[in-house]
């Protein structure tokens, strides 16, 4: 599945550029301060180097893949740490992080945990800006495969095997399972996550593309 991102990455990094020139205008002093990515990549940080490099990023996620491993990429730079943690319980105390980031991470919480995660970012940190794909955007942008989103889900389990992912991986176990685990939220389920955020929608040819919610303390 990794493999797969790789291919989307000169896509993704267009808009990752865009997103941390917004991040810089909205924190001009962000290379000087400490930044806490919640499900967050190397590749992320590879992308937006030019944009924005915090004097510490420290990267939570379920789990770490081989891009954290040193030999692979050159590794790691000095300047981001990487560890695991439960996906529930960010390891800071209250209002401790000084800037949180959480890009496209939120649509792969169930459900049912997602008032959770939202909690434990707003309780963590004194500023914020969480990203989410936008639910009215045509295009699946994880499987790419357009109106995806929009079927149900019965019939999006089914059809999701003819979709690029699927098509590229063929295995019909991974691709269901992947699909079980996506899940977009619309613009309201968003809002109601982070009320004490501002709402911004991010747009591609006028059609919102991403949400993001930014908190500044």
């Amino acid at each position: 599945m990794r493999l797969w991102f790789y291919a989307l990455s000169p896509f993704m990094k267009r808009f990752r550029i865009s997103r941390a020139r917004k991040i810089k205008r909205i924190f001009p002093d962000i290379d000087d301060r400490s930044i806490v990515d919640i499900g967050g990549s190397l590749h992320y940080w590879r992308h937006v180097k030019q944009e924005i490099e915090p004097k510490q990023v420290t990267i939570y996620n379920i789990a770490l893949d081989n891009q954290f491993d040193a030999a692979n990429a050159g590794g790691a730079p000095e300047n981001i740490q990487a560890s695991v943690y439960d996906g529930k319980h960010i390891p800071a105390s209250d209002k401790q992080i000084d800037v949180l980031i959480c890009n496209s991470v939120i649509e792969h919480v169930p459900p049912g945990e997602r008032v959770g995660l939202a909690r434990e970012i707003m309780r963590a940190a004194r500023n914020y800006v969480i990203q989410t794909p936008a639910k009215v955007f045509p295009l699946e942008p994880h499987f790419v495969m357009p109106f995806l989103h929009w079927l149900p889900r019965r019939i999006g389990r089914t059809v999701v095997k003819f979709s690029p992912f699927g098509l590229v991986h063929r295995d019909p176990s991974l691709t269901q399972t992947f699909f079980d685990e996506v899940n977009i939220l619309s613009a309201n389920e968003f809002r109601t996550l982070f009320p004490e955020g501002e709402f911004v929608v991010e747009r591609f040819l006028f059609i919102p593309k991403s949400y993001l919610i930014i908190h500044k303390a």
